[in-house]
């Protein structure tokens, strides 16, 4: 193998070398970008899921005020 092959190849490892860098770089900037979406719908799926717990909250809530006006109602009309 004479310098020459050995300069081409060195030549080309160092080119290579740079396209992984950016390639590297480029993969970085994806990964923060999924990052970011992942954490949107991780706190939009938290919001959701807290939301329906609040309904079911205010559901039983409103229900047993219904029912305890129900009983009042009932047991002074048997009165």
């Amino acid at each position: 193998m004479s310098e020459g092959d050995i300069q081409v190849i060195l030549h080309r490892l160092d080119e290579l070398d740079a396209r992984l860098c950016q390639i590297h770089e480029e993969v970085r900037r994806t990964n923060g970008r999924v990052t970011d979406l992942e954490m949107s719908e991780a706190k939009w799926e938290g919001e959701k899921e807290g939301k329906r717990m609040q309904m079911m909250i205010a559901t039983s809530v409103i229900s047993g005020g219904i029912l305890a006006g129900l009983v009042w109602f009932v047991s002074n009309s048997i009165n």
